[in-house]
C-alpha cells in the first residue's frame, strides 16, 4: 500500500505511526490548486485571500454568513514553491499573471490524543508574519511549544490564468 506524501518538514501525518518525519534538507513541496478571491468587510476594507480550492465553498459561506464579510471575484491560480517555480520560470511566467505568496504550514501535534495536524494557510508574502501572529494566537497554549508546534513558511509563487470570455465562476464544488 502506498504511503501518503509528506508536507513538509516534521509532518506527523494522520497516521503518525506509519509516517516518518521528512528530513530536513527535503525540498519537496507539493503545489496546491487555489481560489484567489477578493474579500470585502462592513467597513469597506479590501483584501485578498487564498483558499485552497476543495475548502472555497465552505469557507466562502462562512465568510459571508457569519461575518458578514463580501467575497468576490474568485479565480483559480496554481501555488507552486519557490524552487519549483525558479526551475521552470520560464514555462510558468508565460502561463499567467505572478503573484509571490507563501505557504505557512503549521505542524501540531497533540499528546493527550496522539494526534496530529498540518494546517495551511497561504498569504502574501508581505502578510506572512501577521498572519503568523494571528494564527499563534489561535493555538492553545498547552500546545504552543516547540515539541508539539511547528510553523514554517514556505516560500512560492502563484500562477493567475484569468479567463476573460468565461460565461460563469469557476467550478469549486458541486452546485445546487
Amino acid at each position: 500500500m502506498a504511503q501518503p506524501l509528506p508536507l513538509g518538514k516534521g509532518f506527523r501525518g494522520a497516521n503518525a505511526l506509519a509516517i516518518e518525519p521528512m528530513p530536513e534538507d527535503s525540498t519537496f513541496h507539493p503545489s496546491q490548486k487555489l481560489v484567489r478571491c477578493q474579500v470585502v468587510n462592513r467597513y469597506q476594507e479590501a483584501s485578498v485571500r487564498f483558499v485552497e480550492i476543495g475548502a472555497f465553498r465552505l469557507w466562502e459561506h462562512l465568510m459571508t454568513n457569519k461575518h458578514g464579510l463580501s467575497v468576490s471575484n474568485p479565480t483559480l491560480c496554481l501555488w507552486i514553491d519557490e524552487n519549483d517555480y525558479q526551475r521552470n520560470a520560464g514555462v510558468f511566467d508565460r502561463a499567467g499573471e505572478i503573484e509571490v505568496v507563501d505557504c505557512i504550514a503549521v505542524d501540531l501535534f497533540d499528546p493527550e490524543y496522539r494526534f496530529s495536524q498540518t494546517i495551511s494557510r497561504y498569504v502574501r508574502t508581505a502578510e506572512s508574519e501577521h498572519v503568523i501572529e494571528i494564527l499563534r494566537s489561535h493555538i492553545p497554549s498547552e500546545l504552543s511549544n516547540p515539541d508539539t508546534c511547528h510553523i514554517d513558511v514556505i516560500n512560492g509563487r502563484v500562477v493567475q490564468r484569468w479567463h476573460p470570455r468565461a460565461s460563469r465562476n469557476i467550478l469549486t464544488g458541486l452546485e445546487g
